[in-house]
């Protein structure tokens, strides 16, 4: 890998949640090339277990995909935070519980071939009732299904977000 080179690299947007830098690199054959990255601080996706073995999942329209998607708890990691704290956090902020039990499983980059977001995979257990109000949370609808029902939802294409699709099937491969 070290025969890659990034010859130079200019930031062209910083918002919020991401940056946008255009990075001009040289390959191994010495040829040169850019690159488009998406800079984001890493985020966490959650795989909420109630003691009934049903696993909460989240509803909420996704502006970028114009529509509702069902999904695996999850958020952006804030600055000086751990990804522990962050999955404590957005949990109670996206479904109301607080997790007693906290097990990271995984971790795995979104998109590689154009950002850097790394989602750390965490599965909560002994959940507690533990309200945290979010600005952006109030339209979110929480969902409780069975993990047959999650690998049904999966294969008939229902769950399509890659996160969720990935975090489930990580459990449920755990779990059987």
């Amino acid at each position: 890998m070290s025969d890659y080179r990034t010859l130079s690299s200019k930031r062209i947007y910083s918002g919020q949640v991401i940056s946008l830098r255009v990075d001009k690199i040289q390959l191994p054959s010495g040829q040169k090339a850019e690159r488009e990255v998406i800079e984001h601080l890493g985020a966490v996706a959650i795989v909420a277990v109630e003691p009934n073995g049903n696993i909460l999942l989240v509803k909420q329209y996704r502006h970028p995909t114009g529509k509702e998607l069902l999904e695996i708890p999850a958020g952006g990691v804030e600055s000086g935070e751990t990804p522990e704290e962050t999955a404590r956090r957005e949990l109670q902020e996206e479904t109301g519980f607080f997790p007693g039990e906290l097990e990271r499983l995984a971790g795995f980059y979104s998109a590689p071939g154009f950002s850097n977001e790394f989602l750390h995979l965490f599965l909560a257990t002994d959940l507690s009732p533990s309200l945290l109000i979010a600005e952006d949370t109030s339209e979110i609808q929480v969902v409780s299904i069975s993990p047959l029902k999650a690998m049904e939802m999966i294969k008939s294409g229902e769950i399509i977000d890659a996160k969720s699709i990935i975090g489930l099937l990580y459990y449920l491969s755990l779990s059987h």
